[in-house]
């Protein structure tokens, strides 16, 4: 065999040909992508969520790592949606946080009417529905050591304890409430302010939907029977206006 080869040198180099061919043709389809895979080096990505992390508890609520280090920057976290947002912008965000600091989207902090009321000394398995009253809105800063707006989640002792010998930050046991800008109602409860290698900065929360605060009974004074009192409903709430409303009420002509 060796001597046909040499003498017939052609032939080897074309065996040499079929043999290279066949081995290309039979890894060819190795190296293509399945039908419906994304192509390598390329995972989709949300580049909305860089700073947020969900896990699903399975039970209806969420445990959620803000990437809040950045000590300029704030991250919105939009709760109807679960989204991230740009909270450097009046629009879609709840809540927000830059390092130990927390803002609603209220008040002193934006239009969109966020309310929130904490709850001292409840764990978020225990609250089954909002509370009716307590909520509370961002304040700009009023008389106190520092300049930063008074925040439902900082006033009084705030959302956490501070450790003056291990300068370590430790979440209070209590659980906020929160009425987002659609007027949905939120559990929310801060487990931990670093994450596993002790990183400040990494809030983690537990939180998720909640049952809205039971109707409560309005009573309208209706004595006149030639004025009209008019009522406004909105996110939950009833008002009673002197003038302009929803709804309009008036004492039945006759009726004692």
């Amino acid at each position: 065999m060796t001597v046909f080869a040499s003498r017939f040198p052609f032939l080897r180099r074309a065996a040499s040909a079929l043999l290279l061919t066949g081995w290309v043709v039979a890894c060819g389809p190795d190296l293509q992508p399945e039908p419906g895979e994304p192509p390598p080096g390329n995972p989709p990505e949300n580049p909305q969520d860089t700073h947020l992390r969900h896990v699903d508890n399975g039970d209806g609520t969420f445990t959620t790592t803000v990437d809040a280090t950045n000590q300029t920057e704030w991250i919105g976290l939009d709760l109807d949606t679960r989204r991230q947002e740009n909270a450097n912008e009046d629009a879609k965000w709840d809540v927000a946080f830059q390092r130990f600091h927390v803002r609603s989207r209220g008040g002193s902090s934006g239009t969109g009417g966020v309310e929130v009321a904490m709850l001292a000394g409840s764990d978020l398995s225990q609250v089954l529905q909002a509370p009716q009253a307590g909520y509370a809105v961002d304040a700009a800063d009023g008389e106190d050591a520092n300049t930063n707006p008074d925040t439902p989640f900082e006033v009084g002792e705030g959302w956490y304890s501070y450790d003056l010998g291990t300068h370590t930050l430790t979440p209070r046991t209590q659980v906020y409430v929160v009425r987002s800008d659609t007027g949905a109602f939120f559990k929310l409860q801060f487990t931990s302010y670093y994450d596993t290698a002790g990183t400040p900065g990494m809030l983690q929360l537990r939180w998720g939907p909640v049952l809205a605060p039971e109707a409560a009974e309005l009573q309208v004074n209706a004595e006149s029977s030639s004025e009209w009192v008019y009522l406004q409903a909105g996110k939950g709430v009833v008002q009673v206006l002197t003038g302009g409303g929803d709804r309009s009420v008036t004492r039945t002509p006759g009726a004692r």
